[in-house]
């Protein structure tokens, strides 16, 4: 029986020897969207877990209440905390504007090594 199920370009299977794959070129815009509200559903459940994590430590005494919104970095942690950031911004924004070029140069005979 032949599948109908329709296969997108989004799962990279072998190395990269050109240019960058375009990955979402054949998803629909609002599925790209769907996505995006699943993954906020999922920062959601992670959020309420922390919550409740707290809530758990407080409630037991391990953590006084309040501990997490007083705390306050040190001129280190702040320090670290920034970085980390803005590492992770660069890294979301880098995807937006990156090129196309490869970013390796693999050699393309390495496919015959692949194949077998």
């Amino acid at each position: 029986m032949v599948s109908t199920k329709p296969t997108y370009k989004t799962i990279q299977d072998g190395p990269v020897t050109d240019k960058e794959p375009v990955l979402l070129h054949d998803l629909p815009q609002d599925r790209i969207l769907s996505a995006v509200v699943a993954l906020a559903g999922e920062l959601y459940m992670v959020r309420d877990r922390l919550q409740v994590l707290e809530a758990e430590l407080e409630k037991h005494d391990i953590l006084p209440p309040e501990t997490v919104e007083n705390h306050e970095d040190t001129t280190e942690e702040a320090a670290a905390r920034t970085a980390d950031a803005q590492a992770y911004a660069d890294r979301f924004w880098l995807q937006l504007y990156m090129s196309d070029e490869p970013v390796s140069h693999i050699d393309p005979a390495i496919k015959k090594y692949l194949d077998e």
